[in-house]
């Protein structure tokens, strides 16, 4: 298809030879594994062979999923404290999250980090299928209470402190979209459920990610403004 085609020019054009970190991001459902997949494939064809991680190449069994990630964390950052510091500044930003799962969603912000840590010497580009915007995703879902969110000046000051300590200079984000219908019919028939707070397709699951991805898509467009490190392509799929 020409869209992924076109996308990986774009992209190039952007970040050239440089060490370049690409995530997609978007409500699940919205085809960000397809996007991923296209785009990885018609850039190894124009620019050379690009490192993938993919959340859905982990091992099925929980147990060892959780141990796999686990052991990549404590490899990749046990001699960076200050990036899991600013990890946790950025998970701990959103004050009405309940502990158990602040604590998941700072062990899913940290294997973000560890991933790029631990690859960026593969390759001069790193792409994911979820990175850290989908971790922020999670952050506004899970939040009781979005009236009360941290304010997206000081949470974009956290996660610029997170891209420095990771000396993390270029980012482009996929914000990858779809019509609601679609992304509900994707949500009922897709064969890998995975941990989508959304596999349950109740209405107000539903809503409350449709909100979480505009909170998070004005947070990533603002934050674009103000760096250069950032770009955005809105995609859709």
């Amino acid at each position: 298809m020409n869209i992924f085609k076109d996308l990986s020019h774009s992209v190039f054009s952007v970040t050239g030879n440089q060490e370049s970190v690409i995530e997609a991001f978007g409500n699940p459902g919205a085809g960000k594994s397809y996007i991923c997949n296209g785009f990885r494939n018609a850039y190894k064809d124009e620019h050379g062979a690009i490192s993938y991680h993919s959340i859905d190449d982990y091992h099925v069994n929980f147990v060892h999923r959780v141990f796999c990630k686990s052991w990549l964390i404590c490899k990749s950052l046990f001699f960076s404290p200050s990036i899991v510091r600013a990890s946790f500044m950025v998970i701990n930003s959103f004050q009405n999250i309940k502990g158990a799962t602040k604590l998941k969603l700072l062990f899913n912000l940290l294997l973000v980090s560890s991933v790029i840590i631990s690859r960026r010497s593969y390759y001069k580009t790193l792409l994911l299928d979820q990175g850290f915007f989908q971790a922020i995703w999670s952050c506004y879902y899970y939040n009781q209470r979005p009236e009360s969110s941290v304010s997206s000046l000081q949470l974009i000051g956290l996660i610029d402190r997170l891209f420095n300590r990771m000396l993390l200079t270029s980012l482009v984000v996929f914000d990858v979209s779809a019509d609601n219908s679609i992304i509900l019919s994707r949500l009922t028939n897709r064969r890998i459920k995975g941990s989508s707070p959304l596999n349950s397709l109740e209405e107000s699951a539903i809503q409350q990610g449709i909100d979480a991805t505009i909170a998070t898509r004005n947070l990533i467009l603002k934050m674009a403004q103000k760096s250069d490190r950032l770009k955005v392509f809105a995609v859709k799929n």
